[in-house]
Formats: structure tokens, sequence, C-alpha cells
């Protein structure tokens, strides 16, 4: 489990690498720089040249990358360009606003897919199968962007005061409040997942309870609830925390956008607003966050899937061999 768990770090750590590298090479070929956010309007090269010193953006471009490549090993996520703020302290209050947004609608999302998931594969080619099947693709089908802003636009304009069709109550402001604000966001931020859910555990069940071991217990007078519950959805499990457990890493990420439509301060807000104010300290740490918290759910993944299915550690220890 040791030797498992290194090697899974060991590539997390790569990946992160390799993000890392491309964030500072994409951030070098945008138009403009981060000297733009000191500089102002019709700036003499003089103060450009002296801007660009201050910053380092004179070094070479080598230079730059191993400053920034240890800047953030180090933790040291430096000062925003346009407010003086240190880093630390904007990611941190926004980033308690998408991990609870992301969690809230992973958790509610996937228990929703998979009750539906299961109900269906217990009810195979009845009505509610059909209902549900239908309803999931439906739900994967639609974009949450638009699915957001038509939901904005319904509840602003339609249905004013039955919930916040945008912005953010804090817990201080009220439970009710805040949670009401929570609503549409998580809606829209869960939806098309709890489809995927729903299909991935659907299909993975009917295929457990059509194993000849299923009909051996069945033949054996186990009841149906028995053969769904302690056999099938036990088998089925496997497949669908791996779809889960990357969809946890969408959810932290799908908050970019659902973030900026209904306008709350979270992360994703502050990522599109530092690149539009080229402010790059911002950018950067915020970027990275977002791919640190997708790598680290999909590590998690990988554990939790090594430690419940057995074919993957036969596999592993057959390797290191």
């Amino acid at each position: 489990m040791l030797a498992y768990t290194l090697r899974r770090i060991g590539g997390a750590a790569v990946v992160l690498l390799l993000v890392l590298t491309m964030v500072f090479l994409m951030l070098h070929a945008t138009p403009g720089g981060p000297e733009n956010a000191y500089l102002g309007n019709n700036p003499t090269p003089e103060k450009r040249e002296a801007v660009m010193a201050q910053l380092g953006l004179d070094r070479p471009l080598w230079a730059q990358y191993l400053s920034f490549v240890l800047s953030i090993v180090t933790l040291d996520l430096g000062t925003s360009l346009t407010t003086g703020t240190p880093v630390s302290e904007l990611l941190g209050d926004r980033m308690l606003i998408t991990l609870e947004l992301g969690l809230v609608s992973f958790v509610v999302w996937t228990v929703v897919g998979m009750v539906f998931g299961a109900v269906a594969a217990a009810r195979r080619g009845r009505a509610l199968d059909g209902i549900v099947r239908v309803g999931s693709v439906v739900a994967l089908s639609i974009p949450s962007f638009w699915l957001g802003l038509v939901l904005v636009m319904v509840f602003g304009l339609y249905l004013p005061g039955v919930l916040p069709s945008s912005g953010w109550v804090a817990w201080g402001d009220g439970v009710g409040e805040h949670l009401k604000a929570l609503v549409l966001p998580a809606f829209t931020l869960g939806l098309g997942a709890a489809g995927v859910i729903a299909r991935t555990l659907r299909t993975s069940m009917i295929e457990a309870l059509d194993a000849d071991h299923v009909t051996f217990g069945r033949a054996l007078g186990l009841g149906e609830r028995t053969l769904l519950t302690r056999i099938a959805l036990r088998n089925a499990v496997i497949p669908t925390v791996t779809v889960v457990g990357m969809m946890l890493g969408t959810f932290i990420g799908g908050a970019v956008l659902i973030e900026n439509v209904f306008n709350i301060p979270g992360v994703g807000q502050l990522v599109v607003s530092s690149f539009l104010a080229h402010d790059y300290p911002v950018a950067i740490a915020a970027t990275v966050w977002t791919a640190g918290a997708f790598l680290i759910s999909t590590l998690v993944v990988d554990l939790l899937y090594f430690a419940i299915d057995p074919r993957i550690r036969i596999q592993f220890l057959g390797r290191t061999r």
C-alpha cells in the first residue's frame, strides 16, 4: 500500500509540474504582461524598464521559471499586483466558498445519482427505468453554463424572491438565506454529474445481476433484495467510485464558470478577474489551487480503488515483483 501510495503521489507531482509549466508559458505568451498592472495608460519606456526590473521580468526566461516553481513549492505566493494584499489571504477566503459550493453539490448529487441508478437497475425494463434513463441523458446533455444563465433569468425576472438568482450570503448573515443562496448554483453544478453517476451505477448493477454467481444465489433461494443490496450493489460500487472521484475534481473545476454566472465570490471568480487585470500572482495561485484540488481528488480515488478492488492490488504486486 505504501509503495502504491508513493507512486501515485509521484505521478500527481509530475502532472502538477506540467500544469505549472503550461501556466507559466501561457502567461508569457499572452499579450501584455504583469508590468501593465503597475504602468497604467501611456507609460514611458524608462518606467516600463524600471517596473520590469522590479518584478524580475528582465531576467532570462529559464531564471523566471525556476523562481516561479520555487515560489509555488515553498508556498510563497507573493502579493497581488493590483491591491497589494497577500495572495494567501485573497485565496484563503475564497477557497472556503468554492469548497463549500463544490462539496455540497457533490454530496447531494452523488446521493441522488446513486439512488436513481440503483432504483433503475432494480426496475430494469419498467417505466421507472425508462424515466431514469431519459432523465439522466437530458441531465448530462444540458451545458451547465447555459442552464445557469436560464435559471438566473427565470428566478431574476419571473420568480423574484423565491430563490436568489445572484450573489452570496455568508453564514453569519442567516443560515436560511445562506442555504437558499446555495440552491441554484449547486443545482447547476451537479445536475449533469448526477446523470453520469446514475447511468454508471445502473449499468454496473445490471451487469452484476446478470453474473453467474448471482444466478446461482437466486437458484439457492436468496431474495431479490439480498441479491441487489449485498451482491450487485457491492460489485457495482467499484467502477462507480472511479466516476464519482473524477466528478469531485469536476465539481471544484466547474465552479469557475458557475461562480461567474451567479456572481459568487469564490476562486473561480477570482481567476477571471485576476486574468483580466493582469494580476499574475493571483491568477497563478488560483489556477494551481484548482489543478491541485483536481489532482488530490484523483489521488484519493486511486487509493480508494486500490483498497476496495483486490484485482488492482494483485496487478500492482505482480508488476513490482
